[in-house]
Parts: C-alpha cells; sequence; structure tokens
C-alpha cells in the first residue's frame, strides 16, 4: 500500500512539473509572422490575350493569404493567392494562359525553393469579373527571401 501510495505521489508531481507540454513541442510547428512577399516589377498585374477569340483581360492580384510557420532554421509558408481577371468582352466562354510562380531565395539571392502554378483561368459568358483563389507553398530558409510574380503562359 506504502508503494502505491509513493507512486501516486510521484506521477502527481511529474504531472505538475514543465515537462507536460512534450506533444506541442514535438509535434506542433509554431506560427510566426511571414516574411515580406515581394513582387517584381512588370508581374502583379497583366493584359493578357484569352486563348479561344483573343480578347484582351486584364489580370492581377487580388489578394494574398499568408501564414508561416517556423521549422528549425526554415520558414514554411503557406499562401492563399487570388486572381481576378476582367474583360470587356464578356460574350464567349473563354481561357486565358498564366502562370504564377512563388519562388524563396538564400541571403546571396540564389534560388531555394520554388512553386509554380499554370492556369487556363476559364472565363464563363456574361461575366466580366472573375477570380480564382489558389493555394501554394515554399520553404524560406534563414535571412532569406520570398518572391511572387504573374506571368504569360
Amino acid at each position: 500500500m506504502k508503494k502505491i501510495n509513493i507512486l501516486f505521489i510521484l506521477l502527481t508531481l511529474i504531472g505538475c512539473s514543465g515537462v507536460t507540454n512534450v506533444y506541442d513541442r514535438v509535434f506542433v510547428k509554431k506560427e510566426v509572422f511571414c516574411p515580406n512577399l515581394n513582387t517584381p516589377y512588370g508581374t502583379g498585374e497583366l493584359i493578357v490575350s484569352s486563348i479561344e477569340n483573343d480578347n484582351n483581360s486584364y489580370v492581377g492580384f487580388r489578394g494574398l493569404k499568408k501564414t508561416c510557420f517556423l521549422d528549425h532554421d526554415e520558414i514554411q509558408m503557406n499562401i492563399l493567392v487570388n486572381i481576378r481577371s476582367i474583360r470587356k468582352n464578356s460574350l464567349n466562354d473563354d481561357l486565358i494562359p498564366i502562370k504564377i510562380s512563388l519562388v524563396s531565395t538564400d541571403k546571396n539571392d540564389k534560388e531555394y525553393d520554388r512553386d509554380d502554378l499554370e492556369l487556363k483561368l476559364f472565363l464563363k459568358a456574361g461575366n466580366e469579373i472573375v477570380e480564382r483563389e489558389s493555394s501554394m507553398y515554399v520553404v524560406i530558409p534563414k535571412n532569406g527571401k520570398s518572391y511572387i510574380g504573374m506571368f504569360k503562359n
């Protein structure tokens, strides 16, 4: 009976110690502030000709939602990219080919990680404004930078 009481007291003391949060320290990543996301000149918005009807459309970033987690000396950046297309002639269905690139570089400006998203943005007849959300992911090294840009595909 005495051994059981001592064991119970030891388990109680261990439960009250600072070691109780082992799961969170091992399996749950720490959310941190995201580094700045830069857009090189001329890649934030485009005028693109559609594939089927050769109509010009304006395509640009509508918004970015960033979430970052620390993993040793690297930052894992998850981005939700919202792009918007505006066109004048909306009589027919159409497709706009674009490519979005998310790139991270190290402190020497050498490419570290990349996520490319190639889209054929569908424009439904009758809609002058079309928006689309897509998720992207990149790993940024310590003291690194990140860039996002849109290109004609």
